[in-house]
Formats: structure tokens, C-alpha cells, sequence
């Protein structure tokens, strides 16, 4: 009988299954694809320019990336998309590319159909990619309306548009810069001078051009090291001190801290190895230079398409198929994190050593759930308080009460943040509930239903009150809040929005050329404006022209001359200067100058300016009757918890070490001292000092336990383990 030789049938079903699980319907995995692939295509030492355009609408979106590279031929798409797994990248000749899979763009139809188009040597060619694998090629000479398209006016270049399905989230404009621009396998791209990466919002035609400044920090250890097992390989090691701990997982591609494994020229990994749950290694950075992992990535494929036997020392292929960085169960990886796990163990050790010298020694364990729980109470105190400043009340005149009201009436609602409204109602409606409704609809949602229950107000007992909480299900839009009760209703606007906006401080009047702020903290990555302020009889002298910079490069002013404008309502002069943060870390000075007069704010760029923080921290002293105290340091609220109480002492052990601090029933009675604290805050704010013969005791005390029992339920949930209670 004659033997029939076949071949495995790689179908649609699985082309698109493939696809999918390498992109994991993140758009950021494709646009790294898709910016690595433009910048190898300019070659290292080249100038070139990378545009990506992101439209932002519901329903199907496109994204497109274009440059102004050496371009494509019908001949060279053909091989690149439809050579499924095949060697067309240069890599495994040793060029300078990153390319290693022989999958590349083949992964982009996970989110829908793309179409790579070129111009190259006047030919201009076009493929389209299905979802399914299926392509349609064709090739002809190119017009000026095709350069013109293309945004090629001469020369070659590339544009690839991915057609976005509309069940693939579209990410905010601003959350996708901070992703792209922090992303550790885009850094070395986004750090090279000769590289220039706009991002464009389709929608408004804004474009930015992504930046990431490595920061200038202490070196540590740096030195090659020689792999175990791997003669020819070396592995160049440079670890630095970072100026701030940072404590964010594995799982998040743009942390600053870590070690970046680095080949020939792609960024493989952001990794601590096996001392990612250290809390004392989010204090160190660095990098690990090894060109051998991709000599073993070309050795593997060789070995396979010629029908050799693999190397037992290279038996699995070193770079995963799935994008998630190398193969940790390869025996070279393993060597290679046996080499660095040395050193930068004994950094991390002697870093224990010295904060265990420096006071209580916390457990990693504590320190991650208290550092959780301080962000988290720290927005909950926030709500509360911002819903105790809106909360408005009419006059006492009967005559101007109205019968129904909402408080506020102009409502800014932002997404993932819930918003109070409080309801007000005269009394004499003879009512004890009300009804909401929104229109149109889809906009916001009422949490808890129509019905608004309404009870004495606890001052005012001409009148009822009651609250409407509403959520935001998309930014950007409005709607119409009604509340309605006995023939009376009361409308208020409600306004979405994708994120809070940074509101400045108001200032004295100057009596020279000032910064509004002595001193500035700002959001890695990000943009403010800072304003200077003059008066206008130092204007009238010494001009209108004012210039800013920075002294240091990681801090950079945009447009750094400006003309002060009079501001009639205070009547001095401003000027406005946005102010890039490139560089974390980076500490400066930002100098001002109008004529002869100049002044200065210090500045400094930290990971995060906008979200609240609330530092909670286990001390190695004793405040008297307190077990905790509400402080300053540098300039932050700071929760203490006082180890040497007497109530607690027993529970801690001995100090500093405070052997039992992780113990469940100490968690349980941190929770208990930590929702207290946040409840005073926010009673502090509702009942201030000076009114105490007007308050009610029983009001006061039932309201201090509606928010000891939601602070409560926060705190314990964070501190103490469902798997402790078992």
C-alpha cells in the first residue's frame, strides 16, 4: 500500500485562537508589535518618526501606525504575513531586529481585520488580513494620491490600520499614553533620541509625543557575569538604587522597579526573579544585557528545520510563544537567575538589615496590606469629605425654601468614582420617600434604585433629607437627574468624565514675581500647569515677557517664553506653563525670570500626584492614651500606629520586632483602631469645634457609627484573610 504524506491543517479557528491568546484583547500588545516592527525597520542609528492614530468613539474604532521607512514590497508581504512561523525577520541571521517568532503582525487579526499598505522603491502594495488568516494582496505603481493617503509624500514608508471590532474596549486617550509611554518594552525605544513616537487622538487631531527618560540613579553593583553551564555567554549586570521603594507586582508592565532582561535589542522581562514578593527589593533597578538568549532562540529553530537533535542544555525553545517574556523552565534561564539572584540577594538582604536597624521591622505580608489599605481609606475619607463640603444648605427664611431640592445641582461625576447627592425636602410635604430617575438613560446609573428614603435633618428640622448615589457608565456625556415627590421635583445636570481634573490653589496676591507653589509634585509621565504670578506695578516695569525653565533634564517646560496676561478679577498678572515629568525621580528647580526679577519652585517627579494616599505605619513608640495618631510628614497625612501602648503590647510582642504583628487577632485589632481614625477625620469635618451646645449627642454618636461600620468592613476586609478565620 502507497503511503500518503499530509500536512496538519492550520485553520481559521485556529489562526484566530492563537492570535488571541498572544494578544489577550489588550490593544497595547498590538501597538508594541507594531511600533518594535517601525522602529526595525529604521535600523539602530537612523532617524525616524512613528505615528500612532487612535480613534476613541463606541462601536468599531481603528488604530494606525505609520512611518517613513524602507518600506515593503507585494513580495515581501507575501512572505512576511502569509510565511506563518517562518524566519522572515532577519533575526535568526543576526540582524538587529527584534523579530523572533515568525508570527510578528500575524497576531493583530485577534482584534479584527488589518491592512498593512507600503510604498517601496515607487511600488505601492496592500494587504489585507482577516481575522481568519485570510489575506488579498495586490501590488501597483504608486500615485500622489497614494502618498498623499499614506502621509508619504516621498520616499518609503508603511501604514498598518487594525479595523478594531467593537466588543474590544477602546482605552481613554490619556491611560493609553501613560501605558505605552511607561511600558518596559517600549523604554529603550521611547529613550532614543534619534526616535521620535507621536500618539494622535483621531478624534481631536491632539498628538503627544511619547517619552521615557531613564532616571539617573546611584549604581549599586555592575559587573558581567559568567553563566553556569554556558561557556560562551555573558550576562551584563547593572543593578541601581531607586529613590523611592516602589511595591508594584510583576503583572504590571510599566513598574519602574525591576530588572530588564534585554537580548541583542528586544526587552524580554521586567523581573525581580525570585525576590518579587521582597518588599525590600522595589528598592533597586537595573538591567541585564545578554545577546546569548537570542543565539539560543536562532540555535533551537536551526536545529528543528534542519531535523537535528535539540541541545540538552537549549531543549525547549527560550522565548515563550505567548509574549509573556522568556521560558522560566528553560535550563538557561534558570543559570542565568542562579548568576544575578546573587547579588542582588545580598543588596536586598543588607536593605532588611538596615530598615530593621532603623525601627520596627515590618513583615512583607503587613507592609503590602497596609500600603493597600492606605490608598483605599484614603479615597473613601476623601469621598466623605467632599460630600460634607457640597452639602449646601438653603436659608431659614421659610419664604426661601424650596420644596424640593438637590445639592449640588451641577454634578461632576467621574468614572469608577461614585457620587452623592444629597436630596432636601421641606417638611411640611408630608413626605418620607421620593423617587429618581435619570433621562436619557445609559449614562449614569442610580445605585441604590429609585426609591430615596428621607429622614430629619440632623440641624435643620424644617426639613427632610435624603441621598442619590449615581455611578458613571460612560465619560464624556450628560444626563438629567429628577427627583420627584407630591407634585414637587427638582433637576439637576449630570456631567461624566473619564478622570478628576487637578484644581489649583488659589493664591495670596503677589508682592514680586512668584510660582503660585513654593514647591511642585508631579505625576511621572505626565503634563501640569504651573502658574507664575507678578503684580502688575513689577509688570508695568519690567514687561509683560516671561521665561521658565528647568535645571533639571528629567523636568521639561514647554514653550518657555510666555506673555503675563492681567487676571481683572485679582488684579495681577498670570502666566500659565505646562510642565512635563519625563524622568522618575527627577528633582529640580523650575526659575522664572521677567526682566531683572526672577523666582524659583523646587519640583519633583513622583509616580503618583492625583490619587490620595494615606501612609499607615507600625512605630516603636507610645502616645499616652492614644493607640494611634493622625500626623504630618513631609507634608502627607500619616496614620501611626503606637506599638508601645499598652493595649497593644500584649498582642505585638516585644519591641521592635513586634514577632506577632502579622497575627490575625492583631490584624483584627489594627482594623479596628485604623477605621476609628478615618471616622474621626471625616467627624472632625461634619462637626467642627465651636458649635458644641447646638449638637445633638444621639445624632452625633449614630452618625459616627454609620461611618465606623463602612470603615470598619474596609479595614478588616484588607488586614484580615478569609483563610484566617478558618
Amino acid at each position: 500500500m502507497k503511503e500518503i504524506i499530509g500536512r496538519v491543517q492550520y485553520g481559521p479557528r485556529g489562526f484566530h485562537q492563537d492570535a488571541s491568546q498572544a494578544m489577550k484583547g489588550d490593544i497595547v500588545r498590538a501597538l508594541i508589535e507594531t511600533i518594535t516592527n517601525s522602529d526595525d525597520a529604521y535600523g539602530r542609528g537612523n532617524t525616524g518618526k512613528i505615528r500612532v492614530e487612535v480613534e476613541h468613539r463606541h462601536g468599531p474604532w481603528a488604530v494606525t501606525t505609520r512611518d517613513r521607512a524602507k518600506g515593503m514590497s507585494a513580495a515581501r508581504m507575501k512572505e512576511a504575513i502569509e510565511g506563518l512561523g517562518g524566519r522572515t525577520s532577519g533575526f535568526e541571521e543576526g540582524q538587529d531586529v527584534r523579530g523572533n517568532l515568525g508570527r510578528g503582525a500575524k497576531d493583530l487579526p485577534a482584534f479584527g481585520q488589518v491592512e498593512f499598505e507600503s510604498i517601496c522603491e515607487g511600488k505601492y502594495a496592500r494587504i489585507i488580513l482577516e481575522e481568519t488568516g485570510e489575506t488579498r494582496l495586490l501590488e501597483r505603481s504608486a500615485t500622489k494620491d497614494d502618498r498623499k493617503q499614506l502621509g508619504i509624500p516621498r520616499g518609503n514608508g508603511t501604514v498598518v490600520t487594525m479595523h478594531v471590532r467593537d466588543n474590544i474596549v477602546c482605552p481613554r486617550h490619556a491611560r493609553l499614553k501613560e501605558k505605552l509611554s511607561t511600558h518596559f518594552q517600549l523604554r529603550d525605544i521611547l529613550s532614543d533620541p534619534l526616535r521620535e513616537v507621536t500618539l494622535v487622538d483621531a478624534n481631536s487631531g491632539k498628538n503627544e509625543v511619547l517619552r521615557y527618560s531613564y532616571p539617573d540613579l546611584p549604581v549599586v553593583f555592575s559587573e558581567e557575569k559568567v553563566v553556569e553551564g554556558y561557556p560562551e555567554a555573558r550576562a551584563v549586570v547593572t543593578i541601581y538604587r531607586n529613590a523611592e521603594r516602589f511595591d508594584d507586582p510583576p503583572s504590571d508592565p510599566g513598574r519602574p522597579g525591576g530588572l530588564l532582561i534585554k537580548g541583542r535589542r528586544a526587552i524580554y522581562e521586567n523581573t525581580y526573579f525570585s525576590f518579587e514578593t521582597s518588599p525590600h527589593a522595589g528598592g533597586f533597578s537595573g538591567a541585564v544585557v545578554c545577546r546569548y538568549i537570542d543565539d539560543l532562540a536562532v540555535d533551537h529553530d536551526r536545529r528543528f528545520l534542519a531535523g537535528e537533535s535539540q541541545d540538552a542544555a537549549n531543549s525547549v525553545p527560550i522565548i515563550t510563544r505567548s509574549r509573556d517574556g522568556l521560558e522560566h523552565n528553560h535550563p538557561f534561564y534558570k543559570k542565568l537567575a542562579n548568576a544575578i539572584e546573587e547579588p542582588l540577594g545580598e543588596l536586598i538582604a543588607a536593605e532588611e538589615e538596615r530598615a530593621r536597624g532603623e525601627g520596627v521591622h515590618e513583615k512583607a505580608s503587613l507592609r503590602r496590606a497596609l500600603d493597600a489599605l492606605g490608598r483605599d481609606l484614603a479615597r473613601l475619607i476623601d469621598e466623605d469629605l467632599k460630600q460634607i463640603d457640597d452639602e449646601g444648605l438653603p436659608p431659614e427664611t421659610g419664604g426661601d425654601v424650596p420644596p424640593l431640592k438637590l445639592v449640588p445641582e451641577q454634578i461632576v461625576t467621574y468614572l469608577g468614582e461614585d457620587k452623592t447627592v444629597t436630596v432636601q425636602a421641606r417638611v411640611d410635604l408630608g413626605v418620607t420617600e421620593a423617587t429618581a430617575e435619570v433621562e436619557p438613560g445609559g449614562v449614569v446609573e442610580l445605585v441604590d434604585g429609585s426609591a430615596v428614603r428621607l429622614a430629619p435633618h440632623r440641624r435643620r428640622p424644617d426639613l427632610l433629607t435624603g441621598q442619590v448615589r449615581v455611578r458613571p457608565l460612560v465619560a464624556d456625556s450628560e444626563t438629567l437627574l429628577t427627583v420627584s415627590c407630591k407634585g414637587q421635583s427638582a433637576v439637576a445636570l449630570v456631567e461624566t468624565r473619564p478622570e478628576a481634573e487637578v484644581v489649583e490653589v488659589e493664591v495670596i496676591p503677589p508682592e514680586s514675581l512668584e510660582f503660585e507653589r513654593d514647591s511642585y509634585r508631579l505625576t511621572w509621565t505626565k503634563k501640569r500647569n504651573v502658574r507664575v504670578v507678578a503684580p502688575a506695578e513689577l509688570v508695568s516695569v519690567e514687561g509683560k515677557d516671561v521665561r521658565v525653565t528647568s535645571s533639571e533634564p528629567g523636568i521639561v517646560v514647554l514653550g518657555g517664553m510666555k506673555s503675563m496676561e492681567l487676571d481683572d478679577e485679582v488684579e495681577y498678572y498670570v502666566a500659565a506653563f505646562e510642565v512635563e515629568a519625563r524622568t522618575l525621580g527627577s528633582r529640580g528647580v523650575l526659575r522664572a525670570e521677567l526682566g531683572t526679577t526672577s523666582a524659583s519652585s523646587n519640583a519633583v517627579v513622583t509616580r503618583d500626584e492625583e490619587a490620595p494616599n494615606l501612609p499607615i505605619k507600625l512605630v516603636d513608640e507610645d502616645a499616652g492614651n492614644s493607640r494611634a495618631v493622625v500626623g504630618d510628614l513631609e507634608g502627607q497625612r500619616v496614620i501611626k500606629i503606637m506599638g508601645r501602648h499598652p493595649g497593644l503590647r500584649r498582642y505585638l510582642g516585644s519591641a521592635p520586632e513586634f514577632p506577632n504583628q502579622d497575627h490575625p487577632l492583631t490584624l483584627a485589632i489594627f482594623a479596628e483602631i485604623l477605621a476609628g481614625e478615618a471616622t474621626r477625620m471625616v467627624m472632625e469635618r461634619k462637626y467642627p469645634t465651636g458649635g458644641a451646645d447646638e449638637l445633638d449627642a444621639a445624632a452625633m454618636y449614630a452618625e459616627h457609627m454609620r461611618y465606623m461600620k463602612k470603615y470598619l468592613a474596609r479595614c478588616h476586609r484588607a488586614l484580615v484573610p478569609e483563610s484566617a478565620l478558618h
